[in-house]
């Protein structure tokens, strides 16, 4: 090569390398500190960091405001993009960071006024609970300012951070709750299949009990709370011999959604194989990078609080001090209603109201828009209910009445729980905690364990609140609130899956909608297999991928095909069937034909039930979280009156259903004998994930995973475990956490997702951070660091 060649290939890369190395010095310049000292006013003493070698800090203060200051500059110098993503989608102001695709985002939360509601919220916050967020405000900042250059998402953005606010915090607090409070998505639809459909119908297809039902409380002698088969319509009501089937091209019944849920469960002293009380938790949630958590260890004279958090918020939302541990799951009580505007016939500025018709108003917001000169104006109208924020399937505008929008329905007393000291103070806690309603599982140093409701929860007077329901005549309203279930401290196992904790009688005052109880049962099912329990132990139990609840769809392929079938695809699938272990295991192909033969059976035996459904709405998706029921009920009675004409018999339209699995299987990546596991490939991406050179960090990786959303290791591409938490508050040392992704937030860090291993693999990451690796000081007065 000559010299002159050489010369222009070394110009060439510096052109090429240069800008790189530029960029990736920008972008690390904000990495965050791991030495030295840093300012953070406020302090009444200096806090002593040290993070392990997965950058888990230990947090040593002189008071709890302190270490809460010490815990917002953490947040801040790992996740600031993160939480300033949160309070921008919460209070509709993303299109201001992002640019025009956050519109339609922006849109639908705007009318919410969560900013202003946050501002009311802080105005009546307590001196205690004010005094810890202004704390941990002060920290965030601190940390913010402490970074050499802005998050590298900012960089490439071309934007810079706002500082952060107390009114911030409490708009996070307000996407928790809205991201855990799922009722009224369900509610919603539920209004033209009242309209459209015959009640026995309706019932039918929205039980609110199951065969698998496990609630916390009981009757001696019904351990499914009050599980009645639901009665099959008869012809006279429903008869489809005559009719066919709706053709359509797209799934118009789907499986139920993976929705917020959880497992939780403890076992008091006499079933500790230690004899103290253990408590196991793993909260379920979409997957993302960075992850929803941040793992933190809070240290202040007389207290240790270990556990996770949510970057934005102050405090542990879930871990364990030295005398007590609690875990959360989604309760699913009913804290929502919509209400049916009812528009005047006559004049449509007008609408009904209990005093008579009023006018609609109109409330205009301006939506500030990156890279666009003017904001965009949106205009709602409103009520005097609220604003206008949706309408059903039948058109008719909705107005969202919600505990979290009225003023006292949010509150900070659950920060209470880090310094409760045993399970019954840790229930006063949770029953006087104003948030989005969760089952709430207790552990204490005594041996003790606890189970207990938060709320508020409205009293209905008039209805029900599970479909929408107009206002105007006066006699639907809310009328106080309903009291609030526990147990403990004296149970000695308990657990929660979401399902209906309590019998149907006293679960009605609650809600109706509960989701499928067949995580409950497994979890039963295994606190009934052993007489003590260790942490090892628990954790099989988490990483469990027993799929129950499809035996009687793996009995129906064997029924299907006969021993010697010719065809080539049904022979294989009862080959499967007969070999399937009952497991969502990623190596075979069982669950996958088990959960794509019951999805073909939902859609098809369930939609012609639904026909005068989709006539009043064509969007309408039927979606039912306990939609099992009615399917098996059909599977087990097989009425003729409820087969289309479409088949001869049910034999006939189980194998047609069969073949149509068969061939979507045979369609998708790897076609019919495809492992589960390649099926259910991890895909989770931070959202940068697309962004030249950086990009292919920016995920996590793709491997094959077990479980299933019936197994108590619920596994979907980009839903699964958000943490998986082990502890007694007595031996914290013995206990697990663990995490996919990891602790950091910023796209260079390499704690970005160095703790994903453990929790892909099971591995038992200890729940106490590891030996120092790096510390630093914080101080409240700059002469202290020189």
């Amino acid at each position: 090569m000559t010299q002159r060649r050489k010369r222009w290939l070394a110009a060439l890369a510096a052109i090429v390398l240069v800008p790189v190395a530029v960029l990736y010095a920008l972008l690390a310049s904000s990495l965050p500190r791991r030495n030295g000292a840093a300012e953070l006013p406020g302090l009444s003493a200096t806090v002593e960091v040290e993070l392990d070698v997965h950058a888990v800090p230990r947090l040593r203060g002189a008071s709890l405001e302190d270490a809460l200051s010490a815990l917002g500059f953490m947040h801040a110098q790992e996740r600031f993009f993160q939480m300033d993503l949160t309070r921008r989608s919460a209070a509709g102001e993303l299109a201001a960071l992002v640019g025009p695709r956050a519109l339609p985002a922006d849109r639908a939360q705007r009318p919410y006024e969560l900013r202003r509601r946050a501002a009311a919220w802080l105005a009546r916050l307590p001196a205690e609970h004010r005094g810890w967020l202004e704390a941990y405000v002060r920290g965030v900042n601190a940390g913010l300012s402490d970074s050499r250059a802005a998050p590298p998402e900012y960089l490439l953005l071309r934007e810079r951070p706002k500082p952060w606010t107390a009114e911030d915090s409490l708009l996070v607090a307000y996407a928790v709750c809205t991201m855990l409070s799922e009722n009224q998505r369900y509610e919603k639809p539920l209004a033209v299949m009242r309209a459209a459909l015959p009640a026995a119908v309706y019932a039918f297809l929205t039980p609110s009990t199951t065969r698998f039902d496990r609630p916390v409380v009981f009757p001696r002698d019904d351990r499914s709370g009050g599980y009645v088969p639901m009665a099959i319509p008869d012809a006279r009501v429903l008869d489809l011999r005559e009719l066919r089937a709706p053709d359509s091209d797209r799934r118009v019944v789907d499986s139920p959604l993976a929705v917020p849920g959880s497992n939780q469960w403890a076992a008091g002293a006499s079933r500790s194989a230690r004899g103290d009380a253990l408590l196991a938790n793993d909260p379920h949630l979409q997957l993302k990078l960075p992850n929803t958590f941040y793992r933190a260890e809070l240290y202040w004279p007389g207290h240790a609080v270990r556990g996770a958090g949510i970057p934005g918020l102050p405090g542990i939302l879930i871990g364990a001090s030295g005398t007590l541990a609690w875990g959360a799951t989604v309760s699913y009580a009913d804290q929502s209603d919509w209400i049916v505007v009812e528009v005047d016939e006559h004049d449509a500025g007008r609408y009904r109201t209990a005093e008579g018709l009023a006018r609609f108003g109109t409330a205009t917001y301006e939506i500030a828009v990156a890279g666009v000169a003017d904001p965009e104006r949106l205009e709602v109208r409103t009520t005097q209910w609220g604003p206008v924020l949706d309408s059903d399937g039948l058109g008719r505008p909705l107005v969202l009445e919600a505990t979290w929008l009225a003023d006292g329905g949010m509150s900070l007393d659950v920060l209470e729980l880090m310094r409760a000291d045993s399970v019954a103070r840790g229930l006063a806690v949770v029953s006087r905690w104003a948030g989005p309603s969760l089952n709430w599982m207790l552990a204490d140093s005594h041996g003790a364990i606890g189970w207990g409701f938060n709320g508020p929860v409205p009293r209905r007077s008039g209805f029900d609140g599970s479909v929408p329901e107009p206002r105007s005549d006066g006699t639907r309203r809310w009328s106080g609130f309903v009291p609030l279930p526990s147990v403990g401290p004296h149970a000695q196992v308990l657990f929660t899956a979401n399902q209906r904790t309590l019998p149907h009688d006293e679960a009605v005052t609650l809600s109706r909608l509960w989701m499928r109880p067949l995580r409950a049962r497994r979890i039963d099912e295994l606190l009934d297999a052993n007489a003590r329990f260790t942490e090892s132990d628990f954790l099989a139990m988490q990483l469990d991928t027993r799929a129950q609840g499809y035996e009687p769809i793996r009995d129906l392929v064997r029924e299907v095909v006969p021993a010697g079938e010719v065809d080539a695809g049904l022979a294989w699938a009862r080959r499967t069937a007969e070999t399937w272990n009952g497991y969502a295991e990623a190596d075979t192909a069982g669950f996958r034909l088990m959960q794509g033969f019951y999805r073909v059976l939902l859609e098809r035996a369930l939609a012609p039930l639904l026909a005068p459904v989709f006539e009043a709405d064509p969007s309408f998706v039927y979606r039912w979280p306990l939609a099992d029921e009615p399917l098996l009920r059909i599977l087990e009675e097989r009425p003729p009156h409820m087969l289309t004409a479409d088949y001869a018999d049910w034999p006939a339209f189980f194998r047609a259903a069969l073949i149509a699995t068969l061939k979507r299987l045979a369609e998708e990546d790897g076609g019919l004998s495809t492992s589960w596991g390649r099926a259910n490939r991890l895909d989770v991406a931070h959202p940068f994930a697309n962004v030249p050179v950086l990009g292919g960090r920016l995920r996590l990786p793709a491997h094959e995973q077990s479980g299933s959303m019936v197994s108590l290791r619920v596994a979907a591409p980009s839903y699964g475990a958000a943490l998986r938490m082990i502890v007694s508050p007595a031996h914290p040392e013995s206990g697990f956490l663990q995490m996919p992704g990891g602790q950091s937030g910023h796209l260079l860090s390499r704690h970005l997702a160095d703790l994903h291993a453990d929790w892909a693999n099971g591995a038992p990451t200890p729940f106490l951070a590891g030996p120092t690796e790096w510390r630093f000081r914080l101080v409240g007065d700059p002469s202290a660091s020189r």
